[in-house]
């Protein structure tokens, strides 16, 4: 069942086994999970099924320090959430990212990678991945090309990237028929309620734009609401009822995203080794992305973050191949009002392109780069922990009377020193194996200039961290808020630290994890 709380207020007398907060990829997935359990499940989104400008201006934050885009660009409050908007790019975190790693203060997770080793399978399933090829090795066999040397200093990955990356069309169906499912759109949840006497969560308290409202009891209550969103949520409720919702005073601390930059040009000196190393790879309908990251031992050796790049290549070509395709795909199914003498000029002037395409993807099972497209390298650098950023109110409230988000986030003297560290090893490696070197673009010694080109991955992560020791965190390892049981947060919140890999995925290996326990 799905209930619009525009409509009307939500009036129910039961008793779900979980009321899972927030509708976006970990949201839906955990619900996934414990639907087939057989569990009921109440699953609230603040957004309705499209875009609405007035819901996401509900995300309106403020930012101080340094300029963060993601605040507002990376978060889509709908169903989906921001799988609407996402690539829909996979990869798991390294095993070095859950150590404790001494050059690196506050390193490390409180549970080792092996713990998510099955959670990150079943994960791929129902991120539409399940048939993907699961080791490198293979998909380089699969396109008969050599896996790239680059010596004992980097080491060549591929990302995976989901065919369907929208997940409320990719599992549509089957929420549809779920009999267990009760669904609130437009409810967003402003207070909680709390039995003192055995300090579990009785219910959440929601509202909608329009002023209707609904009561949603439940047994156990799962946030799923993504980084920023936990934070401002679990202070409006200690700002309401104490310090329940903050027991450390850890909320919102050791906030942090991934810094990107493009600060260098690349000029290959084999054009043929170069295209084949760096060029993705299509392969019965899925996308695997070629990049590379420094290796554990060269982090430890260089005291660096983790950090990683992918090569980027700019041309006109896939916009007009694009347009071209679209325009062939109207004549072939006789639309000919949809086309007008621009367009079939445009079709006939650019066929050998098209023909180019088509060739690449089918027969070499590669995307088409042009020769003449302009070549960059992008890093994708981890902060380090407690690096001095977090999450606050501000002062402003929003249309529902919760008070804002206020962002302070900042980039230290250790994430700059690890991007000119692997622009260094990246051109070594590559000027020794014959491949390109690097053309810096700017001043890469001077800390403001390139600070000022860096921006953030869209990442958020932290502000709810995990531990095993109470003071030193929000959640424990199974997740749960400290001293309040029935209530667990399951986003990127909870990550101590976050290497350089899109998180989605981690995230949901460890939704896999919490359904587990929830069901059993």
């Amino acid at each position: 069942m799905m209930h619009d709380l525009v409509t009307t207020p939500f009036v129910s007398e039961q008793i779900f086994d979980v009321c899972v907060v927030g509708a976006g990829a970990a949201g839906m997935l955990l619900t996934l999970q414990l639907l087939r359990a057989g569990k009921t499940v109440a699953l609230i989104e603040s957004g309705g099924t499209v875009f609405e400008q007035n819901t996401q201006d509900l995300y309106r934050s403020e930012v101080v320090g340094q300029r963060h885009t993601g605040v507002h660009d990376g978060r889509f409050r709908t169903w989906g959430g921001t799988t609407t908007r996402w690539g829909g790019q996979i990869l798991e975190l390294e095993p070095i990212d859950f150590a404790q790693r001494p050059w690196i203060p506050h390193s490390g997770w409180p549970i080792a990678k092996e713990e998510l080793t099955s959670a990150y399978e079943t994960a791929l399933g129902l991120e539409g991945l399940g048939n993907v090829i699961r080791q490198d090795a293979d998909v380089w066999s699969a396109v008969g090309a050599p896996v790239p040397q680059l010596g004992n200093e980097l080491e060549p990955y591929f990302t995976r990237w989901c065919p369907q990356p929208n997940f409320a069309k990719l599992h549509e169906a089957e929420f549809a028929a779920a009999a267990g499912l009760t669904a609130l759109l437009h409810a967003n949840v402003v207070d909680a309620e709390v039995d003192e006497a055995t300090t579990h969560v009785i219910a959440v308290q929601c509202r909608s734009l329009k002023g209707n409202t609904a009561r949603i009891v439940a047994r156990e209550f799962v946030l799923t609401i993504g980084s920023i969103e936990t934070s401002r949520l679990l202070l409006h409720l200690e700002s309401q009822h104490g310090s329940r919702w903050n027991p450390n005073g850890r909320v919102g601390q050791g906030f942090h995203d991934h810094i990107d930059c493009e600060v260098v040009t690349v000029k290959p000196l084999d054009r043929k080794r170069f295209f084949s190393a760096f060029t993705n790879v299509l392969l019965r309908g899925f996308k695997y992305h070629p990049k590379f990251r420094l290796t554990a031992a060269q982090q430890e050796s260089l005291r660096t973050l983790n950090v990683a790049g992918s090569i980027t290549f700019r041309d006109s070509t896939e916009e007009t191949a694009a347009a071209v395709k679209a325009t062939g795909k109207r004549i072939l199914r006789r639309s000919f009002n949809e086309v007008d003498g621009a367009q079939v000029v445009n079709l006939v002037r650019n066929l050998p392109l098209l023909l180019l395409q088509t060739w690449s993807y089918a027969v070499k099972h590669r995307v088409y780069n042009s020769p003449a497209a302009a070549i960059a390298l992008r890093v994708h650098c981890e902060q380090q922990p407690e690096n001095g950023s977090n999450v606050t109110l501000a002062e402003e409230c929003d249309a529902l009377g919760v008070r804002r988000t206020r962002l302070n986030w900042k980039m230290t003297s250790l994430e700059l020193d690890t991007i000119r560290t692997f622009l260094r090893v990246v051109d070594e490696s590559f000027r020794k194996h014959g491949l390109a070197e690097l053309q810096p673009t700017m001043n890469l010694a001077d800390d403001e200039a390139l600070r000022a080109a860096c921006d953030d991955g869209l990442h958020h992560m932290g502000g709810a961290l995990m531990s095993s020791d109470a003071s030193q965190g929000v959640v424990d390892t199974d997740l749960r808020l400290f001293g309040t049981p029935n209530f667990s947060i399951c986003s990127a919140s909870v990550f101590p630290t976050g290497g350089y890999s899109n998180p989605t995925h981690t995230v949901l290996a460890l939704a896999m994890r919490l359904a587990r326990r929830l069901s059993a």
